[in-house]
């Protein structure tokens, strides 16, 4: 059998931008694969401790091929689980046309979206839409860090409404503050009113 990554290199070199479908059908067909390769991975350099609990030791050396696969999976698992909520970041996208002049009605669409805006995404654009020096990217580019090597770009109109979502929310949550009692930005001040007392004790 062909080896899932030599798969990958053959849909960029025959695609050069790889589609959301072609990651779903890749995805798919090494699942199996997948979850034979994790238990075999996870199941190396066990070790007992004295109060006889199992750790795993971190592994040594350079990564193997079955490290390198299961990396490149959970990365392109990763943006598939993002590309579920695009629907609902279209839905949300046209209730904010509707909204955009109310503040209070503002407030809420914040507060109703606080959890994918300011939590489950809140570094999708910095991780997929942060890599060119002169902010000129064109694609998502999915980092697999133990295959460097790897240049896998999904074509931004997949993501469309995903991205216009976040810049606004990004805008009105960040930046303008408009829902200023929310509980991440409460505990995000209270961490770092915590840090700069322990600096301030050092």
């Amino acid at each position: 059998m062909q080896l899932p990554i030599k798969t990958i290199e053959k849909l960029i070199i025959d695609n050069k931008i790889i589609s959301i479908d072609k990651i779903e059908w890749w995805l798919l067909k090494y699942s199996e694969f997948y979850k034979k390769t994790y238990d075999f991975v996870y199941s190396q350099h066990l070790f007992t401790t004295d109060d006889g609990s199992v750790i795993r030791l971190p592994p040594f050396g350079e990564p193997t091929e079955q490290d390198r696969f299961l990396d490149l999976y959970k990365a392109l698992d990763t943006i598939c689980e993002f590309h579920r909520n695009e629907k609902y970041f279209e839905q949300e996208l046209t209730e904010y046309q509707k909204i955009k002049d109310s503040q209070s009605n503002l407030k809420n669409w914040v507060a109703k979206n606080e959890h994918l805006g300011a939590d489950e995404y809140v570094c999708f654009l910095i991780d997929y839409l942060d890599y060119d020096e002169n902010g000129e990217e064109e694609h998502l580019s999915i980092y697999v860090h133990s295959a460097k090597k790897l240049d896998i770009y999904i074509d931004r109109q997949y993501f469309k409404n995903t991205i216009e979502f976040l810049e606004i929310f990004n805008e009105l949550f960040w930046v303008q503050e408009i829902y200023p009692e929310s509980p991440i930005l409460k505990r995000i001040d209270k961490e770092m009113n915590e840090t700069k007392t322990t600096a301030n004790n050092v």
